[in-house]
This record gives C-alpha cells, structure tokens and sequence, in this order.
C-alpha cells in the first residue's frame, strides 16, 4: 500500500500582487501608455501619421522603435482605441500583430484590424457600458463620449462619430486609484443622447456618472481629456461634477509638422476660459513638454519622472523638447470660440 506520509500538495496559484502605483507616458495626439503593475495597457498608439492629406499608411520601423521605447519600462498586454480616425487608429492592426495584445476598439476599428490580419477574436469590440477586468486589481469601464461639434470654431460632420472614453480604477494597498482617460470631445454636447445602429447610447455625461458610481467613486483624481480645441466647453461640466485634482491635456502636437522623431514641435498653451475654470477649482494642468514624457499616479498625487532611456531610443532629449526647435500651435486662435 503506497503511504502518503509526508506527500506535499502543489500550492495554489498566488493572486498577482497589488500594483502600489501607475507609471504614465504620454507620446503624442492621444497616445498613452500605462504601467499597472504586471500590466501595460496602451491607448491609441498612432504614431505613423503624416502631417498632409491623403491616404495614411503605417510606418512600421517608427512603430518598432517606439514599441522597444515603451517596453523599457513596460509591458503591452492590453490596447483600448477611442475611436476610429486615423490620428488614433491607424497603426492597430500593426501593434496588435506585433505584441499579440488584447484589443478593444470600435467595431470598426475591429473591422480594419480583421482586414490587416489580426485574428478576429483577437479584436473585442466596444459599444460602451463594458466592465473590462484587467487583473484582479485593475478594471477599466468604458464609456460612450461624443467626438466633436466643430473643428476649431466651425462645425463638423464628426458630431456624432462613435467614440469612447476608458474609467480605470487601481486598487493599490493603500488607496484605490482613479483616472478618466476620454481621446476626443470639443464642445459641450456631454447631455445630448446619441443613438446609432437604432440604439440609444444615451447622453456622454450620464454615461460617466453611471460608471463611476459603478465602480463606487463620487469622481477621480485625474482627467486626461482632449482633444486640443474648445475642451472648456467640456471642462465646465466634467470638472464641477467629478472634482479631479489633475487636469492633463492631450490630443495635441499632430497639425503643421508633426515628426515624432523631432518631438513636440509647439508648445502647449491653453484659452484663458479653461484656465480661469481650472483657477476657481484649484486644479493645475499637468503638460507634456515632448513626447515620452512621464509620471507616476499614486496615493500620494501624479509627479513627473524621468525616462531618458525611452527618449534615448528614438532620439529625444531627456527632458524639454527638441530635438527639433519649436514653433506657434497652428490652431492657438481656435483653442476657444465665441460661445464656448
């Protein structure tokens, strides 16, 4: 009779330990890359865009140097993608191919990923109201944005364009996180309900209250909302109802000459609405100098933190911008319009 006597039985497959804070980088338009412990998420990632009209096509030596920028510090498990325009969507199917990342995207994006050879179930698309587990302590709620009413000071026809924002929320040892991350949104259509596909989508800013309520907030502490023209119109709601501590601005750096490998070609300066707004709620907004710029989001606030080694791989400074000189915003006269 075999004896069992002092037989050992496997343990139990441990829980990921809790990530203690969340490492940031922005690099360019509305490009971000998260570090959530083990987990990387990347938002958006287009990178190969050209600053002329026509046809855009991915660069795939540019995707790869920032891809083994990003990975000096990082992993990409996860992508999320706002919508679906080039100046975000454009290089999803090549990041997905090359990092086998999970994606979720509008299903046309989705679509677009299928047709450049990314398998299917590879692709989830999104419609807003997801609840998307990342680890056991990392979840992200997606939410139906609005895209824009106007380019600059005109309108648009991209008013009802399907687009995203992304709700994460980080429980750390010491405090959950919290951060809303919308890539698009000008003009202050946040109460208006969309309806596409014969579905009501309901309106932007009730679909944010449902997810932060969802996720048991009264708000969080960073907003990184866009894009680079009449965000006040926006900030005049988000910031009262959801009281974020940080405002970062992004969706900028793509108009009148943008090259990642010169870095940021104009500095960022906001209307004089959004920051007298930001004054009354003691809110400072937290600006990239060039792309690569980094922070680090934990119980303590957000604070910068060098990534030399990441700018060293595409040819960077280590801090401010270059190594192109900069110019003037082209839509500086469009960062605020009458009404807004």
């Amino acid at each position: 009779m075999l004896s069992l006597a002092g037989a050992q039985t496997a343990p139990a497959p441990s829980e990921p330990a809790a990530p203690k804070d969340v490492r940031m980088t922005w690099f360019g338009i509305s490009n971000y890359h998260y570090q959530i412990g083990d987990v990387g998420v990347l938002i958006d990632g287009a990178v190969s865009l050209r600053p002329v009209l026509g046809k855009q096509t991915t660069n795939e030596q540019l995707v790869d140097k920032v891809h083994e920028s990003l990975t000096k510090r990082g992993t990409i498990n996860v992508m999320l993608v706002g919508h679906h325009h080039f100046d975000h969507s454009l290089d999803t199917p090549y990041w997905a191919k090359k990092t086998g990342a999970k994606v979720y995207a509008p299903a046309e994006a989705c679509m677009e990923a299928a047709a450049g050879g990314v398998p299917v179930e590879q692709c989830v698309p999104i419609h807003g109201g997801e609840v998307i587990k990342l680890s056991p302590h990392v979840t992200v709620r997606v939410v139906r944005w609005n895209h824009s009413i106007s380019s600059g000071c005109k309108l648009t026809a991209n008013q009802d364009f399907k687009t995203y924002g992304f709700l994460f929320t980080v429980q750390t040892p010491e405090k959950q996180l919290a951060w809303y991350m919308s890539d698009s949104g000008a003009g202050s259509e946040l109460l208006k309900e969309y309806v596409d596909d014969g579905v009501n989508r309901g309106a932007p800013a009730v679909n944010l209250m449902k997810a932060v309520r969802d996720a048991g907030l009264t708000g969080f502490d960073i907003w990184q909302g866009g894009p680079e023209t009449r965000v006040v119109s926006q900030a005049r709601i988000v910031i009262p109802q959801f009281q974020p501590k940080y405002v970062m601005p992004h969706h900028f750096g793509f108009r009148g000459g943008y090259d990642f490998l010169g870095g940021l070609h104009y500095t960022y300066k906001s209307g004089p609405k959004l920051e007298e707004l930001l004054r009354s709620f003691n809110i400072p907004q937290v600006v990239p100098d060039n792309y690569l710029d980094a922070w680090v989001y934990d119980k303590d606030g957000l604070r910068p933190v060098e990534n030399a080694d990441a700018k060293a791989v595409v040819g960077l400074p280590s801090s401010g911008p270059g190594p192109k000189p900069q110019g003037v915003n082209p839509r500086q006269d469009e960062m605020e319009c009458p009404g807004d």
